[in-house]
């Protein structure tokens, strides 16, 4: 494989419209980790944090914190 993108500023997150259908079986089963409403997370999008983690990795480096992405040289100076 290869990068497609070599940075941040130009990844595009997935919407929902970029996402193919998909046929869901949810199986019925007793989970002692559940909340007591019974409602546990599904599909949670695992980029969500890479964004942040790279931020700070940024803010520890340089001492500048950004709050907007994209983060550009621009912003760090």
């Amino acid at each position: 494989g290869y990068f497609v993108n070599h940075d941040l500023a130009g990844y595009e997150v997935p919407v929902h419209a970029d996402i193919p259908s998909q046929q869901v079986i949810l199986v019925e089963d007793e989970d002692p980790t559940m909340s007591p409403m019974k409602a546990k997370g599904i599909g949670e999008l695992g980029l969500c944090g890479v964004a942040a983690a790279i931020a700070n990795a940024i803010y520890n480096a340089t001492g500048t914190r950004v709050r907007e992405y994209p983060i550009t040289c621009d912003k760090l100076l």
